[in-house]
């Protein structure tokens, strides 16, 4: 190939790669490219390579006589300096498509390494109708465990707020509350709740607060300041002093 005959004819002429670039008005970081593959010089530059080694540019690009007689003299060079162009084009190519195959297998290494890490912190039971990130409704309940305040999330039935239908939050709490045998009935929602108040301070939690979150096209509480609203929310320590029904 051109990148190997260039190095093999400066070595022969007992030339440094700055001595060669000096010859063919280039610098050598030039030559050095020329030497790697990296880049193919341009017709004029394989004209001043081809005089500094004495040879004709047929010669420098490698072509046996059978294949030089074919052509004039300025054409077979022209065209094998085509090839040495084209395939130095489908090698960069397919080493620019080889960088980005490695790159998306990156990328999706990343994405299950987060998945692997952010999962087992969620508990999404079976039964969960679409998942809690397409369910606007919840009932959040934010409270202080060991000075971090955290919070539990009881994602409700679209038609009927008094049924939750998925969890999300600290999984040892969640596994405390058992919810499975009550998804989707009737009232499990004030049935978590409570259950979730009694663990966390039984853990020596303190409950802050309980936000009822109701897209407000599903929420019927007689207030017109919320049909401006994108959600309605009632705030309450406990279900037991909540001043709006779940349904």
């Amino acid at each position: 190939m051109l990148k190997d005959n260039i190095k093999k004819l400066r070595m022969e002429n007992g030339l440094s790669q700055d001595d060669l670039a000096e010859r063919v008005h280039v610098v050598r970081q030039t030559v050095s490219k020329w030497e790697r593959g990296t880049s193919i010089p341009d017709a004029e530059a394989l004209v001043a390579l081809a005089d500094a080694f004495g040879v004709t540019p047929n010669e420098l690009l490698g072509l046996g006589s059978a294949e030089a007689a074919q052509l004039p003299e300025d054409l077979s060079w022209k065209a094998s300096l085509l090839d040495e162009r084209v395939t130095h084009e489908t090698q960069r190519t397919d080493r620019i498509t080889s960088a980005l195959r490695w790159m998306l297998i990156g990328a999706a290494v990343v994405c299950v390494l987060v998945l692997v890490t952010w999962l087992p912190s969620q508990h999404f039971a079976p039964g969960a109708l679409g998942g809690p990130t397409d369910n606007p409704n919840y009932n959040r309940i934010v409270y202080t465990l060991n000075g971090e305040e955290k919070q539990l999330r009881l994602f409700l039935d679209s038609e009927h707020h008094d049924r939750v239908i998925a969890l999300a939050g600290d999984h040892d709490l969640i596994a405390q509350l058992g919810a499975d045998s009550i998804f989707n009935q009737p009232g499990s929602c004030d049935t978590l709740s409570a259950r979730a108040n009694e663990e966390i301070e039984e853990a020596g939690g303190t409950v802050l607060r309980h936000e009822l979150w109701i897209e407000n096209g599903n929420l019927n509480d007689g207030d017109p300041l919320n049909d401006d609203m994108p959600y309605a929310i009632d705030f309450y320590a406990s279900p037991d002093i909540q001043d709006m029904p779940w349904w």
